[in-house]
């Protein structure tokens, strides 16, 4: 879901840099052999990670310690990220989980709440919504402020890119490179604040528009769609009642490239229809709709937010695999990227 479409509203303004740095966010996996985020053990790691204010005195960043204060600073680094969260770890594994059933309605914002990512089915018996992650993801609970009232962009210097020449190294381990540097087209990065939630899909040029459910092989190890008490099961984030079609009298054959989504139906249980239900979709933007080039208008630029003088605007920063992604698989995963956030205000003038 994405929200809040903010446009500056003059049609000029002045500029005041800024930047915040993610680099080396690392995606690799262990091998495993099967497609998609039920089986692939996989995980990612941001190296380092930073917030750099230097060159701008009127807008500065920071995070809460642990008594709810903020201070704010011209740069933030890793201790300062700690000691606004005890639980914040840069080693920690970035595994497949879902923004399913988030609601990102601004209406809905509380100053405690930020989205929730969904446990993957294998880690659960829930059909429905899993429990929520509480590890496999990188979240963090930024605060700007600005001395004049600004509106808070992307800039044109925000790059995101595969490591190729690293890419190269692992590819000679039995890896596709050309696969390895599709890194991208699983990530996710989303921005949620009181004016809005926008996930960005990091390696599209279009959104894919990713089906929040359907049947998975995510408990069998047999290479069939999951299924009880004669029927399939449907997994996800769906409204309707699903029907099912007849059951194959012989097993279906072996998919060319099997996954969790592309199993096989066994003979005797029930297949699910998929067009029997409405599947919840996730809402993505890409990348480019968010760069603002510097111009004296933002035009179509997306708003992340807008700041009042001298008053606290909070962003929460999460950085993901969506697990129903079907772009994810075990090479994909197993691929190196790196991401460099840069942020800038535009004064209203």
């Amino acid at each position: 879901m994405t929200k809040g479409r903010i446009k500056a509203p003059s049609s000029t303004g002045k500029l005041i840099a800024a930047s915040f740095g993610l680099f080396f966010l690392t995606l690799s996996s262990s091998i495993v052999g099967t497609y998609a985020w039920y089986k692939v053990r996989d995980f990612a790691r941001i190296d380092q990670i930073s917030m750099d204010f230097s060159s701008s005195p009127t807008l500065q960043a920071g995070v809460k310690d642990e008594d709810g204060n903020i201070e704010y600073k011209q740069v933030l680094n890793e201790y300062d990220f700690r000691k606004g969260d005890p639980n914040y770890d840069i080693n920690a594994n970035l595994r497949e989980v879902s923004s399913m059933y988030f609601d990102g309605d601004a209406s809905t914002y509380a100053d405690d709440k930020a989205p929730i990512l969904r446990s993957p089915y294998t880690k659960s018996n829930q059909k429905g919504k899993t429990e929520p992650a509480e590890s496999g993801f990188i979240q963090i609970e930024a605060f700007f402020r600005s001395s004049e009232p600004c509106h808070l962009y992307l800039t044109d210097h925000t790059v995101v890119r595969p490591l190729e020449a690293t890419n190269a190294m692992i590819a000679k381990y039995g890896y596709d490179e050309d696969e390895l540097n599709r890194v991208l087209d699983c990530a996710r990065l989303s921005f949620y604040s009181k004016e809005g939630y926008h996930v960005i899909e990091l390696g599209q040029q279009t959104p894919s528009h990713t089906k929040f459910g359907g049947p998975l092989q995510a408990h069998n190890t047999e290479g069939f769609f999951d299924y009880e008490e004669g029927k399939e099961v449907l997994y996800g984030d769906y409204s309707g009642t699903p029907t099912y079609l007849p059951a194959l009298d012989e097993d279906s054959p072996i998919p060319e490239n099997p996954s969790a989504f592309n199993a096989r139906h066994k003979a005797g249980i029930e297949r699910i229809d998929p067009t029997s239900v409405t599947f919840a979709e996730e809402h993505t933007h890409v990348l480019s709709d968010f760069l603002f080039d510097g111009g004296s208008s933002a035009g179509d630029t997306i708003c992340l937010g807008t700041l009042s003088p001298n008053e606290d605007f909070r962003l929460v920063i999460s950085i993901y695999i969506e697990g129903w992604d079907k772009d994810l698989t075990d090479t994909l995963a197993t691929g190196k990227f790196s991401l460099d956030l840069n942020f800038t205000g535009l004064l209203d003038i």
